[in-house]
């Protein structure tokens, strides 16, 4: 097997099927398996997925609780390609996603490269890094410094498909997000926090410049861009009245 897709999903029905047809479609002639781990969506996603399994002989679905990090961990254990490719489920794939992939196993297959919603890990650096952690955030970054601690890390600044997710609730205001109970959000909200707690020394590193001087240009014919980046530097005091903000705006919104 040349490829796993290993993703996760959480009441994404709104962009499942557009999402699915984008990536088999664009994908077609192309040797691939599509690992999804389920977190026991509410919203329609697990029939969706169920559906679309019976009729790909590709596409395996798995129901498990997990974060993000976690879920794509998961799914990678239950994958045998010698790339590992990372999508989202909410992400509607274009012509640039194939000729990315066709691009990136034509000149840099050697490498870890990410694109914007689309990263192409080789199935050996992706273990020797320890593989995604139990994180909903940072659980890209956190992989990232580990494997350019192998000196493979790329990145591509350029977007390959669309997210139909919500632009309110975007980055870190993913917890603001129409998936997500009033309940879930202060949840979501809480665990992110935590999340950037556990991955504190990433705090430490200059992620601009490490992107800006490992960018790679595949000649697609779209220039790079600057990756996009909601990295805060504000002081301990403002985090925390910008959280109290947050966890009243996450309890009090409709």
């Amino acid at each position: 097997m040349q490829t796993s897709i290993c993703t996760t999903n959480y009441n994404c029905a709104h962009a499942l099927e557009r999402h699915l047809q984008s990536v088999f479609s664009q994908l077609s002639g192309l040797e691939f398996e599509y690992i999804v781990v389920d977190n026991h969506s509410r919203d329609g996603s697990w029939e969706i997925l169920r559906k679309w399994a019976s009729r790909q002989p590709a596409m395996r679905v798995l129901s498990r609780r997990s974060t993000m990090g976690e879920g794509r961990q998961i799914a990678f254990s239950h994958s045998t390609g010698g790339h590992v490719m990372v999508l989202d489920t909410d992400v509607v794939y274009g012509p640039l996603f194939r000729r990315f992939v066709d691009a990136y196993f034509a000149r840099d297959p050697n490498l870890s490269v990410q694109a914007i919603f689309c990263g192409m890990f080789p199935r050996d650096q992706w273990i020797r890094a320890g593989g995604r952690r139990s994180l909903n955030t940072n659980e890209d970054v956190d992989l990232w410094i580990r494997i350019a601690r192998q000196g493979t890390m790329r990145w591509y600044p350029v977007f390959v498909g669309e997210n139909l997710k919500e632009a309110s609730a975007s980055g870190m205001a993913d917890y603001m997000s129409k998936r997500y109970s009033r309940g879930e959000r202060t949840i979501r909200l809480l665990r992110r926090e935590w999340d950037l707690f556990k991955t504190r020394d990433l705090g430490r590193v200059d992620l601009g410049s490490l992107i800006n001087g490992n960018i790679l240009d595949l000649d697609l014919g779209v220039s790079p861009g600057s990756w996009p980046q909601q990295r805060s530097t504000e002081t301990r005091i403002e985090h925390f009245l910008g959280l109290a903000r947050e966890l009243k705006l996450s309890i009090f919104a409709q």
